[in-house]
C-alpha cells in the first residue's frame, strides 16, 4: 500500500480542483478521526508540522497518538500567476 501521496496541480483549473480535493480529503479524514490524532492514514496525505518556527518543523508519525498541530498538504502547485497558489 502506498505510504505517501503527492499531488501535482498545474494551472488555474488544476489548482482549483486540487483545492477542492484537499478540502474533501481533510473532511473525510476528520469524519473518521474524531480524536484529532495524527495517524497513519492522515500521514499519507498531510504533514503534521510545528508552525512556531520560521521554517516549520515536521512532527514524526510516532505511535499514531500524536495530536494534530498544523497540517500541510503534500502538493506541488504550478501556475503562471501567484494568485491561485498563494
Amino acid at each position: 500500500m502506498v505510504r505517501e501521496m503527492i499531488t501535482v496541480q498545474v494551472g488555474q483549473c488544476g489548482n482549483q480542483i486540487g483545492r477542492l480535493f484537499w478540502e474533501q480529503a481533510l473532511a473525510e479524514h476528520a469524519a473518521f478521526n474524531r480524536t484529532g490524532t495524527f495517524d497513519e492514514p492522515m500521514s499519507s496525505f498531510f504533514r503534521n508540522v510545528d508552525t512556531r518556527y520560521a521554517d516549520p518543523v515536521e512532527i514524526p508519525l510516532g505511535d499514531g497518538t500524536t495530536p494534530i498541530s498544523a497540517l500541510k498538504a503534500r502538493a506541488v502547485l504550478v501556475d503562471m500567476e501567484d494568485g491561485p497558489v498563494s
